[in-house]
């Protein structure tokens, strides 16, 4: 872990105090990623000696810290209760007390809190108390009562509360409780890495070594470093956001070590489908571990997509504004955080909309410490001053008839918004927002309607969508009904209007549907028609191959397999040509009379 910024050295010539002590404490707390106890101890200095120096410029120092959020570099204050009753109970309780003694103050918040439940104050009070102390776990239980009690008589409020816990639950103590994280794999490679290990792994992508002090070592000079791309680089001059590829990881391979990193969980997710097998088996015999990322990168997955090399300026800084709003308008909402009762935003939302008053308040809490880290100054290049409030209308936060937005906008619509939608009215533009929209949002029995609506009016009312996608809700919609007939009609479709990449995906999904339809000569007859078109990749057809053998027809499996070795020869591809020989060895001795 990195500080989020850098103390200056004390004068050489200073006398050691207990001021000075807590000055060095405060700033071992910060590098712990505790600023609020590293602040409360600066403080402490400041009231052992109030002309200190070295407390006044790092107090200073972290008001203004460029790459801490909002939320990190405030100065808290107890609160005081509204309530009469209260206040004399509390005037009773508090009478004599040095609130200057955090440990007293902490016992006396946590006594009135015992006494009564309901005092949102008292718990607040007790939250600080426990923050300034470094303890950060027991802050955020006292925050999330606050939530509890707050959420219906000051929303306000309580969402203050909630994006104060996300600051503490990225700090020393509160690990568990952590959201954004570093996963990383380490495992010793002993005698190397198999043959041809790395040439196989999927969209791994070579880097140069980094520049630094180690450079020329004989570990680094040996080191290869390499980007996992969830997919390969477009090579279109205009791609859209969506078709950017994002690291799911670094790879760091020395002679001796093997290590996987990433500041999302997303890649090492992704290390469940199958083409990952040889990869999920070594990395199973190492180490795996998760750490919480600096506050300063607590949104570093947002700076993992990739662009072509060589676009124009305008272009890039479009595409960079673009991913920011694809990344958390379509991705980021669907990821679990133990903010939210292990919920992801979106699965928040829609209990919000049963009725959720405190969910609501963390969930406004969450999206505001994100909006925070966006408006820091450092990272104004990387946000292109996205408007938080596109998320919020996207999670149902804002308020109803709000013009922070463009209502007449779909992309970045909620779902009670796409609901209450009639296909037929919208024009071309705005059904294809709309479809785009609410693929994202995954639920295809929505995504259907607008889908069938564009496909009825012909390709030219969505010529900047993926048919392929286009049809993917409708397929799926189709497959939950067993009405395989009418897929298969959908995809002849598909087939009829497209050409190129489209026409050949959907010949695989019809491949596919026949096969679990137990019509394997079918199947191979349409994988096989895949290479009448010079441009078809063999992978396309080893896909084929996996699909017959969990089916059991290894028969078809063998011949198809065969076509694709032929055509990776071809095209000179070795590596598809290495995984097509070992294909068909493990297909032969389940082949009858093909062997």
């Amino acid at each position: 872990m990195q500080p989020a910024l850098v103390p200056k050295p004390l004068d050489p010539g200073a006398v050691d105090s207990p001021a000075l002590e807590l000055v060095r404490e405060g700033w071992k707390l910060l590098q712990l990623q505790q600023p609020l106890a590293a602040w409360a101890a600066w403080q402490r200095a400041l009231r052992i000696d109030s002309g200190n120096a070295a407390a006044i410029q790092a107090l200073a120092a972290l008001e203004k810290a460029p790459d801490l959020p909002a939320a990190a570099r405030a100065a808290y204050r107890f609160q005081t209760s509204a309530d009469p009753t209260r206040r004399v109970r509390w005037d009773t309780r508090l009478r004599g007390s040095r609130l200057d003694d955090l440990d007293a103050a902490a016992e006396a918040f946590a006594s009135l809190a015992r006494e009564d439940p309901n005092d949102a104050e008292a718990w607040f009070n007790l939250a600080l108390c426990h923050a300034w102390l470094g303890r950060n776990s027991a802050a955020i239980e006292a925050l999330d009562r606050v939530v509890d009690l707050q959420a219906k008589p000051d929303p306000k409020r309580a969402e203050d509360a909630w994006t104060l816990a996300e600051v503490l639950r990225l700090g020393a103590g509160a690990e568990p409780l952590a959201d954004d994280l570093r996963h990383t794999y380490s495992v010793g490679l002993g005698d190397g890495l198999p043959v041809g290990f790395l040439e196989d792994w999927p969209n791994l992508l070579s880097v140069e070594v980094p520049p630094g002090p180690l450079r020329g070592t004989s570990t680094i000079a040996e080191s290869r470093v390499f980007e996992w791309l969830d997919r390969p680089m477009p090579t279109i001059s205009s791609p859209r956001a969506e078709d950017l590829p994002r690291v799911l990881g670094t790879v760091i391979v020395t002679p001796a070590l093997l290590r996987l990193s990433s500041p999302d969980a997303l890649g090492f997710a992704s290390l469940e489908e199958p083409a990952f097998d040889a990869v999920r088996a070594l990395l199973e015999s190492g180490r795996r571990e998760t750490f919480p990322l600096p506050i300063a990168w607590a949104d570093a997955a947002i700076a993992t997509f990739r662009t072509p090399s060589g676009l124009d300026a305008e272009v890039r800084d479009e595409l960079g504004r673009a991913l920011v709003e694809h990344y958390f308008e379509n991705l980021w909402i669907h990821q679990a955080r133990k903010a939210l009762t292990s919920l992801s935003p979106l699965e928040s939302a829609r209990e919000i909309a049963k009725g959720d008053g405190p969910l609501r308040a963390r969930l406004a809490g969450v999206v505001r410490f994100r909006e925070q880290l966006g408006s820091r100054l450092s990272h104004a290049s990387l946000y292109q001053g996205y408007p938080f409030d596109r998320l919020r209308r996207r999670l149902g936060l804002l308020p109803e008839g709000s013009a922070a937005v463009d209502p007449k906008d779909l992309s970045c619509a909620g779902e009670a918004e796409l609901d209450a939608l009639d296909p037929a009215a919208l024009d071309d533009e705005m059904l294809a927002d709309a479809f785009s929209s609410s693929a994202h949002l995954r639920v295809d029995s929505r995504t259907a309607r607008f889908a069938l609506k564009l496909i009825e009016r012909g390709p030219k009312s969505f010529a900047r969508l993926d048919p392929t996608a286009l049809y993917a809700p409708l397929l799926r919609e189709a497959l939950k009904d067993s009405d395989s007939g009418k897929a298969l009609e959908l995809l002849a479709r598909g087939r009829s209007d497209h050409a190129g990449p489209s026409a050949r995906t959907f010949t695989v999904w019809s491949a596919e549907i026949l096969t679990r339809e137990n019509r394997p000569d079918a199947a191979l007859a349409a994988y096989l028609s895949l290479f009448d078109d010079p441009e078809a990749n063999a992978s396309e057809a080893l896909d084929g191959v996996e699909t017959f053998l969990d089916h059991g027809d290894a028969d078809q499996a063998l011949s198809l397999v065969r076509e694709a070795q032929a055509r990776a020869r071809l095209q000179g591809d070795e590596a598809l040509l290495r995984k097509a020989n070992r294909l068909v060895e493990r297909v032969k001795p389940r082949a009858s009379g093909l062997a």
